[in-house]
């Protein structure tokens, strides 16, 4: 098993310090998309000020293993 770390960054950068440990890339996958819809829903309206919304998922050494991006536009 291996230990997964889900960063945020919108305008701000919100590293995850303990990470989570998970067996495979498509569990990966699957949490990437599973904690990316759960902030989206807590921002609610924030969401849709403009702005880029961005999850990066390293490994416990910290190399990029997966990035989502996130942005609205309306009008």
């Amino acid at each position: 098993m291996a230990r997964y770390h889900f960063n945020i960054a919108d305008g701000t950068e919100q590293s995850d310090p303990v990470g989570t440990e998970l067996d495979s890339l498509q569990q990966v996958r699957h949490e990437a998309l599973r904690f990316s819809g759960e902030v989206l829903r807590e921002m609610g309206d924030e969401f849709w000020d403009d702005t880029e919304w961005k999850l990066t998922v390293t490994d416990h050494a910290g190399a990029k293993v997966l990035t989502l991006k996130f942005s609205a536009e309306t009008g």
